[in-house]
C-alpha cells in the first residue's frame, strides 16, 4: 500500500492560512502542513485503481480554497477529492459509525486535535490528520503521515500507540479521545462497489485483493525482483 511521510517532503511548497497572511516561511511546506493531502493521496491509492500525486492534491487544495486557514480543511477538500475519484464521502464523530464504516471496507481520515488542558495529544500536539485503515472491537490500524521513530514514546503518549512494520496501532478509546475536540472527528470514504474486504474483523493492515494488485513488483535487476520504493508490502 502506498505510504506518504510528509516529513520527507520539506522541499515541496504548500501555502496555507492565506486568509490570515500566511505562515512563516519554514512552515510553508508539506512537512509542516501536508498531512491532509498526504492522507487523501494514500486513501485514493487504496480505494481506487488510480494514483493521486501529492503535488496534484496540493494544487487542488489551493484551487478550491481548502488552504485558507492553517493546514487543510477536509470539509472542503474531502468531498471534492471523493467526487473526482467517484467515491462516497461522509462525516461522523460517532465511534460506532466509524467502526461500521471500516467493517464495510471504507477508510477514514481521523481529525486529531492535539494537546488540551489535562491531555497530551497522541498523534499531534497541535492538529493532524491520520488515515484509519481498519479496526476490530478494540484497536484501530493507522497510517500516520508524520510518523518518526520515538514519536509515541514521549511523556503522555508512551504506551498509547505502537508502530509495527510501518502501521500504527492504538485502542479505539485512544483514537476517540484524541479526536474528541474536533468536529467532525472522522471523514469517511468508500468505493461505490465496496470491493475492499475487511480483515475478518481484525485491526490488520489492508488485506485487500484490489490493493495487493496495485502493489506492483517492478523490473528485476541482477538480484531479482524488487519492490516499489515508497509502498508498503505485506
Amino acid at each position: 500500500m502506498k505510504y506518504i511521510n510528509q516529513l520527507e517532503h520539506r522541499d515541496i511548497p504548500y501555502e496555507h492560512n492565506l486568509d490570515h497572511g500566511g505562515v512563516p516561511e519554514e512552515k510553508r511546506n508539506v512537512a509542516a502542513a501536508g498531512c491532509g493531502p498526504s492522507c487523501l493521496c494514500m486513501m485514493v491509492d487504496a480505494l481506487t485503481l488510480s494514483t493521486y500525486e501529492l503535488t496534484d492534491c496540493l494544487k487542488l487544495s489551493n484551487e478550491v480554497g481548502a488552504n485558507r486557514e492553517i493546514g487543510t480543511s477536509l470539509k472542503i477538500l474531502g468531498p471534492v477529492v471523493a467526487e473526482k475519484f467517484n467515491l462516497n464521502y461522509g462525516e461522523t464523530s460517532d465511534l460506532n459509525e466509524l467502526k461500521a464504516h471500516l467493517a464495510k471496507g471504507g477508510l477514514a481520515i481521523a481529525n486529531s486535535g492535539g494537546d488540551r488542558e489535562g491531555y497530551t495529544g497522541v498523534f499531534t500536539h497541535g492538529g493532524h490528520y491520520i488515515l484509519v485503515v481498519s479496526a476490530d472491537d478494540n484497536e484501530a490500524c493507522i497510517l500516520d503521515p508524520s510518523y518518526k521513530e520515538g514519536k509515541y514514546e514521549e511523556p503522555g503518549r508512551d504506551g498509547k500507540a505502537r508502530a509495527v512494520d510501518g502501521f500504527v496501532y492504538c485502542s479505539l478509546k485512544v483514537l476517540a479521545e484524541d479526536c474528541a475536540n474536533r468536529t467532525p472527528s472522522y471523514y469517511l470514504f468508500s468505493s461505490h462497489s465496496e470491493a475492499r474486504q475487511p480483515g475478518n474483523g481484525k485491526a490488520v493492515p489492508l488485506e485487500l485483493p484490489r490493493i495487493y494488485a496495485k502493489m506492483q513488483i517492478i523490473a528485476s535487476d541482477r538480484a531479482g525482483l524488487r519492490k516499489v520504493p515508497g509502498r508498503m508490502h505485506p
